[in-house]
């Protein structure tokens, strides 16, 4: 989070608007005005404090009604963070299979330990592109992701179970797990006490809960890499935008517009966001620029139907490898 002194503006409220303050005095200019005005800082934050320079990286910070500290942060900043991310996804996919084979290998342990739990973590973050989850402040709108699951949300369900919880923005989930590893998994960890479902215990078999931090270790030492959890929604909100792409018929082929919507609806869909949302910061810009390209799109679809799973990636994941070397 950005330091105080750098973030000079604060904005107080005044009947049913507000008014902005630098070093105690009342900001008139209307070009300054109007350039807080454009960051569209939700009317609901409170204690909220603006970036004087519009270079700055954050641009401003507040806390949401649950009592969270949000930022906004600088377009230009965004822009390279995007593209930063989207850069790494070539790598993180050529190291995804020897992740999987250790999270697999680790998921055999007898001992709920902290590899097993974590291994356990990122299987249910992989398979379902869970976000993985941040301690919460207690109170209205609070929303859980994998690590901070608790027991509760943990339902039985035919040949299956259940994760149902409230997702980030207040978004109910419901997560269908039929992984019957995972799932035993699963059963296990929900007769440990405690309230939080992911706890792992130590060698004097004394339990502790699992934090984002223990998980992005874990990741990083097995893909030998800069990677975090948050990669996983990357890369699958990518992959199932470009499944949608290779599972449309060639015969039936539509405008790129509308290929792109519909490729990028069904990644939402799976992500659990708006379609705006996944576009923007989920889903590759070089995937759907194959919309544009159908002879290219039809040569991949051929390839698509061919494939196999194969060194712990599905058909669409090994055609989603092969867009990414073939592309800047």
């Amino acid at each position: 989070m950005a330091r105080k002194d750098r973030l000079p503006i604060i904005r107080k409220g005044a009947g049913r608007g507000f008014y902005y303050e630098l070093d105690s005095q009342r900001i008139m200019d209307q070009q300054e005005l109007d350039r807080i005005k454009g960051l569209a800082i939700p009317p609901a934050w409170k204690q909220v404090r603006i970036a004087r320079s519009t270079r700055a990286k954050v641009q401003a910070v507040g806390v949401d009604a649950a009592g969270r500290t949000q930022s906004i942060y600088n377009p230009v900043f965004r822009a390279r963070q995007d593209e930063a991310k989207f850069a790494r996804m070539l790598e993180f996919g050529t190291a995804l299979p020897q992740l999987r084979a250790q999270v697999r290998k680790d998921l055999r342990r007898r001992s709920a330990n902290e590899q097993k739990v974590a291994a356990a973590v990122i299987a249910l973050i992989d398979e379902h592109l869970l976000r993985v989850g941040t301690p919460a402040r207690s109170g209205a709108g609070v929303s859980f992701g994998a690590t901070t699951l608790r027991r509760k949300h943990v339902k039985p369900a035919r040949a299956s179970l259940k994760l149902e919880f409230t997702g980030k923005s207040g978004q109910p989930q419901s997560i269908r797990v039929s992984n019957p590893k995972l799932m035993r998994i699963l059963e296990e960890l929900k007769n440990m006490p405690g309230h939080e479902l992911f706890r792992y215990l130590d060698e004097n078999n004394h339990a502790h809960r699992m934090d984002a931090d223990r998980v992005n270790s874990y990741l990083r030492q097995a893909m030998d890499g800069p990677f975090t959890a948050k990669d996983f929604r990357t890369w699958g909100g990518t992959s199932c935008a470009l499944q949608a792409l290779l599972e449309v018929p060639g015969a039936d082929a539509q405008a790129p517009e509308q290929l792109a919507k519909h490729a990028v609806e069904t990644a939402a869909a799976k992500l659990g966001n708006t379609p705006t949302i996944a576009r923007e910061s989920y889903v590759d810009p070089r995937v759907l620029l194959l919309c544009e390209e159908p002879e290219r799109l039809d040569r991949l679809r051929r390839s698509y139907r061919q494939l196999k799973t194969r060194h712990h990636l599905d058909p669409a994941e090994r055609c989603l490898l092969r867009v990414l070397r073939t592309e800047p």
